[in-house]
């Protein structure tokens, strides 16, 4: 029986591999979105933080993440510490798994889903935020729901995950609010998360000072940002927030095509496939889709589980987001969302794997 600890081996030496054929047959993603976090990384090594602190301040963490790289001209060494970041978000995603289980077998179902399944060894490939905050999001909830109080190293992965990407507010929010009242009497505690989760929503809904064109999708009726269905309705639209942007969205087309709207955004998100996607990159998507009835399988067995409760809470508050706004062209939107996809599938295929195990 080979032991854990070489099956988990086993696995980054697969991973490995698999991102050297995409690497091979793609290259890096050092292009597009990347050139923003590298121009400002750059600007600051110059003296010059006004996009830190301004266009990219949403996004700080990621930049000074890419600092060292860019001192010694060498950006494309920060895969290298993406992979490594992966491989360590991968271990403490079996920790949780092993938490909430007890099972050391669970825990390396969860290692190998993580760095194994798509879009994962996308992510890693491209200076984008996405692998680095997937990675950093996992690191913090698994230190967060540790018993005990969160301590300097907790707080500090927080502070990352709350400035590597916007929706990092809807992951520490709900984690430290959970962490705060877990003292608490449960109908206390239960009121005042639930009524923290609202907040956190709200509060994203309503911060000020949004520029017009990141309004535009919700306005114009994207479900995936760039395809509007009703590009004239920004004409008469002069808010800066997603709240207004929701209003005059209703306004404009009515509640039923508002609400349909909002679900079919939803559908898109765990909708991997698209239009414009190659035959093979659909084939691989495919056995992405594997993975949600076995998540479902597993929240519904440990729902009960705080660290399932919070993981959906955090799901559920990122996909009313997703709803609220709009889906992006390539699927990035799932990054939140997808730890906790694939924790949820790990849990399922345990339990599966120990009823088989079982029956014979």
């Amino acid at each position: 029986m080979i032991s854990s600890r070489s099956f988990r081996w086993m696995v980054v030496g697969v991973f490995a591999l698999v991102l050297c054929i995409v690497a091979v047959r793609q290259g890096l993603a050092t292009d597009k979105e990347a050139l923003k976090y590298v121009g400002c990384a750059t600007d600051v090594l110059h003296g010059n933080t006004e996009d830190l602190f301004g266009n990219y301040a949403k996004y700080a963490a990621y930049v000074l993440f890419l600092l060292p790289f860019m001192a010694i001209g060498v950006p494309a060494l920060a895969v290298v510490v993406q992979f490594v970041l992966a491989v360590l978000a991968a271990l403490a995603l079996a920790r949780i798994a092993e938490r909430i289980t007890g099972s050391t077998r669970t825990g390396d179902i969860a290692f190998a889903f993580a760095l194994l399944c798509y879009p994962l060894q996308v992510w890693v490939l491209a200076l984008y935020t996405e692998s680095f905050f997937a990675s950093v999001a996992v690191l913090f909830i698994e230190r967060v729901t540790r018993e005990g109080r969160p301590d300097v190293r907790t707080i500090l992965l927080g502070a990352v995950v709350l400035f590597a990407r916007p929706v990092g507010m809807l992951v520490i929010g709900p984690a430290l609010v959970r962490k705060w009242s877990a003292s608490m009497d449960r109908p206390v505690a239960t009121w005042l998360r639930r009524s923290a989760h609202a907040l956190v929503l709200v509060v994203a809904m309503c911060i000020p000072g949004i520029a017009r064109d990141q309004l535009a999708p919700i306005v114009e009726g994207h479900v995936i940002c760039g395809f509007p269905e009703r590009p004239e309705a920004m004409a008469d639209f002069h808010g800066s927030s997603i709240i207004a942007a929701q209003v005059h969205l209703f306004a404009y087309n009515g509640t039923a095509y508002a609400a349909g709207l909002f679900f079919r955004r939803i559908i898109s998100l765990f909708t991997l496939a698209r239009s414009y996607y190659s035959s093979g990159h659909k084939a691989v998507a495919l056995f992405h889709y594997a993975l949600f009835p076995l998540a479902v399988f597993g929240w519904w067995r440990f729902r009960t589980h705080a660290i399932v409760r919070l993981c959906g809470t955090v799901l559920l508050l990122n996909v009313l987001l997703v709803g609220l706004t709009h889906d992006e062209w390539s699927g990035r939107f799932l990054v939140p969302i997808w730890p906790v996809l694939i924790m949820f599938a790990a849990l399922g295929a345990g339990l599966l794997a120990s009823s088989l195990r079982a029956a014979r």
